[in-house]
């Protein structure tokens, strides 16, 4: 299978500038306003350290990290990974104290085996092997054993609360093979990328049957015992997920192990036994909680941010000399459309009274080529960038690696012509500069945001006035979180602006996610409809069409990995426009490049958590300079 990745964002924040002072004052305003700008190259990635090398031995120092969620706090943190509110995934310290089985570099398509060391496919099952280097804090081994114990209580759960739905989509059964050695049996023959993407990457190892008082080993064996059909079993269940360990029993298996918690601090030291702790030259890793991350960074406070970056330009022309990680970890911002299907079984909404326009294809199209993007791109935050791609959920890597031909993909360029002639085709008429129904009611336009979001507010008040201007009778309505939250999933809404990732091909393909998320979001049942389309990939003019199913389609790049069911999927997106992509919006972190060493391959500081990977794997580099 292949993925594609982001290009990095780039510090260059005059040529940013520029093009935007260029949109808002015309080329020569922008020429000019080119010659004073000049980049902050203290900004930018590399090592400044001035004549200080990076420490041979580990010396006593502390690397401090700003906490990514910043409002939780750290000791009353669940330790339990099927806690259902899942504060323990919005949580930093498990990065630091577990190991995964394998990373999974989302933007490059590579896999980097961790405690895991290979995986071999067997067709029908996977085969996966485990290094007997790993231990637990403790000292026992981490065996297949603990991956069984966490795999007997996600299955056992699964059984209790949907027994109508398979506890995985992708794994039937497992069976240990041996202490490091464990098969998993897949329900049909889906590519082990994709297994391995879904399945078994970058989640932590968290689950060793003996921690607890219950023990995780005692809670799975009372889950074995009970009748799944009983609420004996739903209350079990409920008593399960309800309860953590004590912090003084968790026991890790990463880099660091835990040495002190605070309300506002986590403390681990270099667990010496980890295969990879000579290469870790500092003593201790905090992560702090901090009100303002990146104000933190700016005031030298901690070491790292690990996203929340990029800030408006003057907030990083403040910024010390940094590394930036985590780079392609970037979204796209989008106009998503209301299709109004509210009648599906896993519809969201209750008693929707809003009938969107924009269930009609027609109208979705017709607003893309009224809308300018650069002029969208122009009121948002100076910190976003223009995304001037056609709408297919790829990004340039993608295009540029040539995964989809895009030749003859619609760009929904700005065309009021066209746009009028289709909304003429989708039964309105233009009277004194205001669209009409078949009824004579204006087309009206619900457009809704989150108050307190300046890049929803300042994008929908751009789209307002360029609908209006077109002859909509668009409504910008701009709510607090709650109210937006519930209203777009109730579907009080014609048009969001709203952000999804970008950073790999698993944006537009996860199965049990992504989609599912935006049908909600949509309102469009995207597994049971069948959807036609263009039959000739790249005109939009064919004259005859194809009809497909887009979670079928997903499914089958699954199972063959093969780059023509993506061609498929991005043609029907490009043409069904379920989502208008505007803006992207960079989201990465950093680590100052004037007290540490920071070096690794591409695919470990483009990707997810570098902050800890660059301690967990060899070939990465965290060092601090002499003093």
């Amino acid at each position: 299978m292949n993925t594609w990745s982001m290009p990095t964002n780039s510090n260059d924040w005059p040529s940013a500038i520029t093009r935007r002072t260029a949109l808002k004052a015309g080329v020569a305003g922008g020429v000019a306003a080119l010659a004073g700008c000049a980049t902050d190259e203290g900004n930018g990635n590399g090592d400044v350290a001035g004549d200080r090398d990076p420490v041979d031995e580990r010396v006593e120092r502390q690397f401090t990290k700003s906490l990514h969620r910043g409002t939780y706090g750290m000791d009353n943190a669940s330790w339990n990974p099927y806690d259902p509110s899942n504060e323990m995934a919005n949580f930093d310290p498990p990065g630091l104290i577990y190991d995964p089985l394998l990373v999974h570099y989302h933007s490059h398509d590579t896999f980097q085996g961790v405690i895991a060391d290979n995986w071999e496919d067997e067709g029908d099952s996977l085969l996966l092997e485990l290094s007997d280097e790993w231990t637990w804090h403790n000292g026992d081994p981490v065996t297949t054993a603990d991956i069984a114990t966490d795999m007997d209580i996600r299955f056992r759960i699964s059984d209790i609360t949907s027994p109508d739905s398979p506890a995985s989509t992708y794994i039937e059964d497992y069976e240990i093979v041996d202490d490091y050695a464990i098969r998993y049996h897949l329900r049909d023959e889906f590519t082990m990328e994709s297994v391995l993407a879904n399945e078994l990457a970058d989640d932590l190892i968290i689950i060793n049957e003996d921690v607890g008082s219950p023990s995780f080993g005692e809670w799975r064996d009372d889950l074995m015992d009970v009748d799944a059909d009983s609420d004996d079993a739903t209350q079990l269940v409920s008593d399960f997920q309800e309860w953590s360990p004590e912090i003084d029993d968790v026991v890790g298996n990463g880099p660091f192990e835990l040495e002190e918690v605070t309300d506002t601090s986590f403390v681990g030291t270099v667990y010496d036994d980890h295969p990879n702790a000579d290469n870790i030259y500092f003593t201790e890793y905090v992560i702090e909680h901090h009100e303002d991350q990146v104000l933190a960074f700016m005031e030298e406070s901690v070491d790292a941010i690990g996203l929340n970056l990029p800030e408006s330009p003057d907030v990083m022309e403040q910024l010390p000399a940094h590394h930036e990680i985590n780079r392609d970890y970037d979204h796209l911002w989008s106009i998503l459309f209301n299709f109004g299907d509210y009648g599906w079984s896993d519809s969201p909404a209750s008693d929707p009274t809003n009938q969107p326009i924009t269930a009609d294809e027609n109208v979705r199209k017709a607003i893309a080529c009224a809308l300018d993007r650069e002029q969208i791109w122009a009121s948002v935050p100076q910190e976003y960038e223009l995304y001037e791609l056609p709408p297919t959920f790829l990004n340039q890597t993608a295009v540029d690696e040539g995964l989809v031909d895009i030749d003859g993909y619609d760009n929904y360029d700005v065309d009021l012509e066209r746009a009028t002639q289709l909304m003429e085709d989708a039964g309105y008429e233009l009277d004194d500069g205001t669209w009409y129904d078949d009824d004579g009611e204006p087309a009206e336009l619900e457009l809704l945001a989150q108050s307190g979001t300046s890049v929803q507010v300042d994008a929908l008040d751009s789209i307002q006035y360029q609908l209006n201007e077109f002859g909509f009778d668009a409504n910008l309505n701009a709510v607090d979180e709650a109210t937006y939250g519930e209203s777009r999933f109730n579907g009080d809404h014609d048009l969001l602006f709203d952000n999804h990732p970008v950073f790999s091909i698993m944006g537009l393909t996860f199965v049990d996610f992504v989609w599912e998320w935006f049908s909600q979001l949509n309102h469009a049942d995207y597994e049971n409809e069948e959807w036609d389309v263009p039959d000739e990939i790249g005109n939009p003019d064919a004259s005859g069409t194809m009809s497909l199913n887009v979670m079928d389609e997903i499914e089958q790049l699954h199972l063959t990995g093969e780059d023509e069911y993506l061609e498929r999927l991005t043609w029907w997106y490009n043409q069904s426009l379920p989502m208008y992509g505007c803006v992207i919006a960079g989201d990465y972190g950093a680590i100052r490049s004037d007290e540490w060493h920071v070096d690794g391959p591409d695919e470990l500081l483009d990707n997810r958590v570098g902050e800890f990977n660059l301690t967990k794997i060899p070939d990465g580099e965290l060092i601090p300079y002499e003093e």
